[in-house]
C-alpha cells in the first residue's frame, strides 16, 4: 500500500497546483504501516477463529479482548490522521485569506484558537463511536453531559465571557500579535500572545501583563502600530523671546531630514505652538517605521538640537518671575517699625 501511494498517488496529485494534497498524502503515508499491520492481525485472528476445531472459552474470550484493543487502537490512529487533516486544510485556507488580504499575522492569530477547537470536535465524535461501538447509550450520555454543561457555564460566566471574547478579538482583530498598545489603566506594551481567556502584552520594562479578554472588548484600547507601523516623533522646545523665528525652524527641520531613521514622506516640518510665559514654544514633527524606534530618535534629535542651539548662540530661557511689592500705608508701617524697636 505504500508503495503503491508513493508512486501511483504521487503521481497523480503531481498534476494539481496546490501543495494540500501531497501534505495530506504524507500525513496517511505516516501512518499507513500501523494501519497495514492492525488490518493484518485482525484478518488473522479472524481466520485462526474459523479455523478452530476445538471451541475453547479462554482463547475465545482472549480473541475477543484482542479485537477490541485492536478497534480501540484504530481509532486513535483514525483520529489521529483526522486532527492533522482537518488542520493542514484549516491551515492551508487560513494561509490563503491572510495572503490575499495582505495580513501576514492572521494566521498565527487564529490557527491556535480553530486549531483546538478542531481537536475538541474530532475526540468528542471519536468518543461517540467508541461508546455505539461497545453498546453504550451515547444520548444519555450526551444529556448528561448537557445538563451539567449547563451547570457548569453558571459557575463558570467569567470564564466563559472571556473565551467568547478572546474569539472576537481573534475574528474582528482591533489589534494583532506584536502590535503596541495602550490600555485604559495606563499601561503600554506590545501584544505578546492573544489566547482563549487573556491577552498577555510585554511592557517596556519587559513585564508581562495578562489582562483577561472580557476587560479588552468592553474598555478603549490605543493601537500605535494599527492601520501601519508609522508613528509620530514629536519634539518640544522653547527658546528666548528675541529669537529668529525662521531660524529656529530651518534648525530643527534640518536636524530631522538628516537623521537616517526618519522618513522622507511626510516630511518633518517644525511649528511655532504657542507664546509662553518665558520662551516662544515650538514643536518639532516627523514619523519613524516603527514605534521601537520613536524613543531613540526622539532622544537624539533632543540632543542634536540642543548642541545645534548652543552653537548658533539660540538661548533656551528658564522660567523667570518678576515680583512688585508695594505697600499702601507707609505711615503704618513706619510706626509699626517704631513700635518693634521700642520692645526690643
Amino acid at each position: 500500500m505504500k508503495w503503491f501511494l508513493n508512486t501511483v498517488g504521487r503521481k497523480i496529485i503531481s498534476k494539481t497546483e496546490t501543495e494540500i494534497d501531497d501534505k495530506i498524502l504524507e500525513i496517511i503515508l505516516s501512518r499507513i504501516i500501523a494501519l497495514s499491520s492492525i488490518g493484518g492481525i485482525y484478518f488473522g485472528m479472524r481466520e485462526v477463529r474459523n479455523g478452530l476445531t476445538v471451541q475453547n472459552e479462554n482463547f475465545l474470550a482472549f480473541l475477543d479482548y484482542a479485537n477490541n484493543a485492536l478497534y480501540l487502537i484504530t481509532i486513535i490512529i483514525l483520529t489521529t490522521i483526522a486532527i492533522r487533516i482537518v488542520r493542514t486544510i484549516t491551515s492551508h485556507a487560513i494561509e490563503t485569506i491572510a495572503e490575499k488580504n495582505r495580513q501576514n499575522d492572521f494566521n498565527q492569530t487564529l490557527s491556535p484558537l480553530i486549531n483546538r477547537i478542531i481537536t475538541i470536535v474530532v475526540i468528542a465524535f471519536s468518543a461517540i463511536v467508541v461508546m455505539e461501538h461497545f453498546n453504550y447509550n451515547a444520548t444519555s450520555l450526551l444529556t448528561i453531559l448537557g445538563a451539567s454543561s449547563l451547570a457548569l457555564g453558571l459557575a463558570a460566566q467569567d470564564t466563559i465571557s472571556n473565551m467568547i471574547s478572546g474569539f472576537i478579538i481573534m475574528i474582528d482583530r482591533p489589534f494583532r500579535v506584536g502590535d503596541r498598545v495602550k490600555i485604559p489603566t495606563g499601561e503600554a506594551g506590545d501584544i505578546y500572545e492573544i489566547g482563549l481567556r487573556s491577552t498577555k502584552i510585554l511592557d517596556v520594562d519587559n513585564n508581562m501583563l495578562i489582562v483577561p479578554n472580557n476587560e479588552l472588548i468592553k474598555t478603549k484600547i490605543v493601537n500605535y502600530a494599527y492601520p501601519a507601523n508609522e508613528i509620530r516623533v514629536i519634539v518640544e522646545v522653547g527658546v528666548a523671546y528675541g529669537s529668529n523665528v525662521a531660524q529656529v525652524k530651518q534648525v530643527m527641520n534640518t536636524i530631522a531630514k538628516k537623521h537616517p531613521l526618519v522618513l522622507k514622506e511626510p516630511v518633518p516640518d517644525s511649528f511655532l505652538m504657542s507664546f509662553g510665559d518665558s520662551a516662544l514654544l515650538f514643536r518639532l514633527v516627523c514619523r519613524v517605521a516603527t514605534f521601537q524606534d520613536q524613543f531613540v530618535v526622539g532622544e537624539n534629535l533632543r540632543v542634536q538640537i540642543y548642541e545645534k542651539f548652543n552653537e548658533l548662540k539660540i538661548e533656551i530661557p528658564f522660567p523667570q518671575r518678576v515680583i512688585h511689592h508695594t505697600y499702601e500705608n507707609t505711615n503704618a508701617l513706619q510706626s509699626s517699625s517704631k513700635r518693634k524697636k521700642i520692645q526690643r
